[in-house]
């Protein structure tokens, strides 16, 4: 009799621990945040800044700046959240600057487009 109680208390403790660790294994897949890649470029005669290429957790919203070089003119941008989005001229440095909103909903390729300055 005392060896069938220790039998049934020691499956049942078995289960229980079973049940315990499978049930963290599924609680911690579910806390994997989506990633997508994120691809920003600029056209020649400017940069974008922070250096913002890499992989990010799905909502991560940032704030890019296209820098123009000396002679050149920020122009558009291309698939960020604002590419209608009208900058305003800026006189002192940096010249022409204009920032985009980009949140990472997917992948994104974003650019930044530049011009000479015409006289």
């Amino acid at each position: 009799m005392k060896i069938s109680i220790f039998l049934l208390v020691a499956c049942f403790l078995s289960f229980i621990f079973f049940y315990s660790c499978s049930a963290e294994e599924e609680e911690s897949d579910l806390l994997v945040p989506t990633q997508y890649a994120l691809t920003v470029t600029a056209s020649e005669g400017g940069s974008v800044l922070p250096e913002a290429t890499g992989i990010y957790d799905q909502g991560t919203t940032m704030t890019l700046s296209a820098i123009p070089d000396e002679g050149y003119e920020f122009v558009r941008w291309s698939g960020s959240d604002n590419d209608n989005g009208r900058c305003g001229t800026v006189t002192r440095p940096p010249r022409g600057y204009c920032r985009a909103i980009v949140t990472i909903y997917s992948n994104r390729d974003i650019q930044a487009f530049f011009q000479i300055i015409s006289e």
